[in-house]
């Protein structure tokens, strides 16, 4: 199935134009892409990309791009169901940070979890998957496992991550 995006200018506003998935992006056009990190027990889910995927073989944490007509949230929520099996209402997902490139605007989110999910693989996307300690992570992107956008930023987000579990421990 061909994805068509909604491209943004450089202020996040739509530009009224439909990109297929693939096709290079016209000068000063991003797309939006969305990461969902999802906290249960103290731990973070992590899934391993399909080997035959782009940067197949890492590890990383639920993401994704929006389709065309999706906002963020609703993005988050498809991506996580189709990846994981989660299901969780937009309501649910906490935003945690935004990044900006030349090429997309990204924005992450916190799930946290009270269960224990059943996790359902999307076989075309990972293969694998497991719950891991923010210092776990941190361990797997100096090992260079973790895909690297997301290793760039996990420094930072592992004390942010091991701060909000500790404030979810308490209550």
């Amino acid at each position: 199935m061909t994805e068509y995006w909604d491209l943004l200018d450089e202020k996040r506003e739509p530009m009224g134009v439909l990109h297929r998935r693939g096709e290079p992006l016209p000068e000063g056009a991003r797309h939006l892409c969305v990461e969902i990190i999802t906290l249960w027990n103290g731990r973070m889910l992590t899934t391993r990309r399909h080997p035959q995927k782009h940067n197949g073989g890492y590890w990383e944490v639920t993401t994704g791009s929006a389709l065309a007509g999706e906002d963020s949230r609703t993005a988050a929520v498809r991506e996580l169901y189709e990846e994981t099996g989660i299901r969780t209402e937009k309501e649910a997902l906490i935003p945690f940070d935004h990044v900006i490139t030349p090429r997309i605007f990204s924005d992450t989110y916190l799930l946290i979890l009270s269960e224990e999910p059943k996790i359902t693989l999307q076989s075309t996307e990972t293969v694998d998957y497991a719950w891991l300690t923010p210092a776990e992570m941190l361990g797997r992107c100096r090992e260079g496992i973790v895909i690297g956008h997301l290793a760039e930023r996990f420094a930072r987000y592992a004390l942010m991550l091991e701060d909000t579990l500790q404030k979810e421990g308490e209550r």
